[in-house]
């Protein structure tokens, strides 16, 4: 048998076991720089801020979990990861102090900065600006934009009889007795008090231009609310109830297109002959008088120029653009008219 030398045996082994500890030696190193790139990785993700982009509002609903908000965030781009977004409240505590409100966030952001949102005073009221002339429906669209109350309730409280004897409006609808105003209103209100608030506001207006309760009786908002329809220029106001009051006078046809585009399902730029012989009680081309209740909501000029229309004799008028009108006092200027601005 062979024989090796001693050195050479024993010098091997050590070797070995040298580089084995320096080694095992390293991986604990490794993994700690690893996991403290990943670490620094994850405080630059989340601190970093998105430049260049418009913030997103978010209504907190009261009630809300913060895992339900969580989801919404990440629905409307404002985090990445709601998982992330649930521990990182969990362990900061935001889930227990989250209150309701409008919150405005940068999309793209991280977890931690939609937290650092939420620890903020969040808008408690929403402000809505309900313009000149909208309709019940487009009423109900704003309010749902803005989170303040269902449209479907809010149509139906417009409608609930019971509530309108209460707040003293005629009629079977609140069409034309909701003023429009910029108003704050609670998030998740209920449609009623809601329906009070634009009702309190049109009294208010009411009894500033007409000090006589009876002055302003339901044919006088009925009249304004096609003024509103009709009408760009202030103007133009009191000479266009002129016009619908001396056709009354004479028994004729109103023939007002708003009150067309009121019982249509949208909207049209230029009414068709079939849409003027539309069946329904508001269609003032087939049916005489007045309409039976009120096609929009007045502003103040409407109701104003409802209450003192202007002395004319016309009859008719012609839109010329710019929002201005023609007015004619016989068929044949109306007819000329209409061939020279259309």
């Amino acid at each position: 048998m062979t024989r090796y030398p001693k050195s050479r045996c024993s010098r091997r082994p050590k070797k070995m076991r040298r580089n084995t500890r320096k080694s095992s030696g390293l991986a604990p190193l490794l993994i700690l720089l690893i996991l403290a790139l990943a670490g620094a990785w994850f405080v630059y993700d989340q601190l970093r801020t998105p430049v260049g982009e418009a913030a997103i509002s978010v209504v907190a609903h009261p009630g809300e979990s913060i895992r339900q908000l969580g989801q919404t965030l990440f629905e409307r781009g404002i985090i990445r990861q709601p998982l992330v977004f649930g521990l990182l409240a969990r362990l900061t505590g935001a889930g227990k102090n989250l209150r309701s409100g409008r919150y405005r966030f940068a999309p793209g952001g991280s977890e931690y900065q939609a937290l650092q949102v939420l620890r903020t005073s969040g808008d408690r009221m929403a402000r809505v600006t309900i313009p000149e002339g909208f309709t019940l429906r487009q009423i109900a669209a704003r309010l749902v934009h803005e989170e303040v109350c269902d449209s479907t309730s809010f149509l139906a409280a417009c409608r609930d009889t019971s509530l309108l004897r209460r707040l003293g409006i005629p009629g079977l609808l609140a069409e034309g007795y909701l003023f429009p105003d910029s108003y704050f209103f609670p998030y998740d209100s209920r449609p009623e008090p809601v329906i009070e608030m634009l009702h309190r506001r049109f009294l208010d207006v009411a009894k500033a231009l007409a000090p006589d309760p009876g002055a302003l009786a339901p044919d006088v908002v009925i009249l304004a609310s096609l003024v509103e329809a009709e009408a760009a220029q202030d103007s133009e106001r009191p000479i266009i109830a002129s016009v619908f009051l001396n056709r009354l006078k004479r028994r004729m046809s109103l023939q007002s297109c708003a009150t067309v585009e009121y019982v249509l399902p949208e909207r049209k730029a230029i009414l068709s002959e079939a849409d003027t012989k539309i069946e329904s009680p508001y269609n003032t081309y087939l049916h005489p008088g007045l309409p039976p209740g009120p096609i929009c909501n007045p502003g103040r000029a409407s109701l104003n120029a409802a209450l003192h229309p202007a002395r004319t004799d016309y009859l008719f008028f012609v839109s010329k653009g710019g929002g201005c009108h023609f007015f004619s006092k016989s068929f044949a200027e109306h007819a000329a008219a209409q061939r020279r601005f259309r």
